[in-house]
């Protein structure tokens, strides 16, 4: 799976983007079809926001969007939302054969 990660308003650390990349190869027990994902973290004054796309085997995306007013809580937040929308596309696929 291919891992971009974007940063805006502010350079993501190494650190951070480590972080990340664990927790997005974490996802691949769930739905094992996950051709790239796209990881956008703005930095902004008061809100930080993280935005998860994931481009999955089959022409279908799944997207994360979480706000917080810590970056670690919204990207945990984000990637329950997509880590949900895979469980729930693994169950689809799974019970349609």
């Amino acid at each position: 799976m291919e891992i971009q990660i974007t940063s805006r308003h502010a350079k993501a650390s190494q650190d951070l983007q480590d972080t990340v990349t664990a927790e997005i190869g974490k996802l691949e027990k769930f739905y094992d079809k996950i051709t790239s994902c796209r990881v956008v973290l703005d930095n902004e004054s008061t809100d930080k926001t993280v935005e998860i796309t994931m481009n999955v085997q089959g022409a279908h995306q799944v997207v994360g969007f979480a706000k917080a007013g810590n970056l670690g809580k919204a990207i945990d937040d984000a990637i329950e939302k997509v880590e949900r929308q895979l469980k729930k596309l693994h169950d689809k696929e799974k019970s349609h054969k």
